[in-house]
C-alpha cells in the first residue's frame, strides 16, 4: 500500500472573479446549496486536492463530490468510475484563513 497526499490553496479573490466561468463545471448542486465564494473556494482546493493525489484527469471536478458528515467534517464522494476498489482509506481537511482557502487529501491505496 501507498499513502498518496494532494494539496491545494486557493486566492479567493481571484477564485471569485473566475467563479462564473466554471461553475457549472465544477460543483454539484449540493456543493451549490452555500454559494458563498469562500466556501466553494474550500470545495473547489478539496477537489484539486483529490485530483492530485489520485493522479486524476485535469478538470475531472464533476467525478468528485465534497460532503460533510453529521459532525461538519468534510468527506470526498468519487464518481464510481474511479476505481475506488483500489482506495483503502482517505482523509480530507479544508481550512480557510483571510483570503486563502486550502485543502489536504490523503489516500492510502492498494
Amino acid at each position: 500500500m501507498r499513502a498518496r497526499v494532494g494539496v491545494d490553496l486557493v486566492y479567493i479573490p481571484r477564485f471569485r472573479t473566475a467563479l462564473s466561468k466554471i461553475i457549472d463545471k465544477a460543483f454539484s448542486p449540493r456543493e451549490l446549496k452555500n454559494s458563498e465564494a469562500g466556501h466553494l473556494a474550500g470545495i473547489f482546493a478539496a477537489k484539486e486536492a483529490a485530483m492530485k493525489a489520485l493522479s486524476l484527469k485535469a478538470g475531472s471536478w464533476l467525478n468528485i463530490e465534497i460532503a460533510n458528515k453529521k459532525s461538519g467534517k468534510p468527506i470526498v464522494k468519487l464518481a464510481k468510475n474511479l476505481g475506488k476498489g483500489k482506495i483503502v482509506s482517505c482523509d480530507l481537511s479544508i481550512s480557510h484563513d483571510g483570503d486563502y482557502a486550502m485543502a489536504v487529501f490523503v489516500a492510502l491505496v492498494e
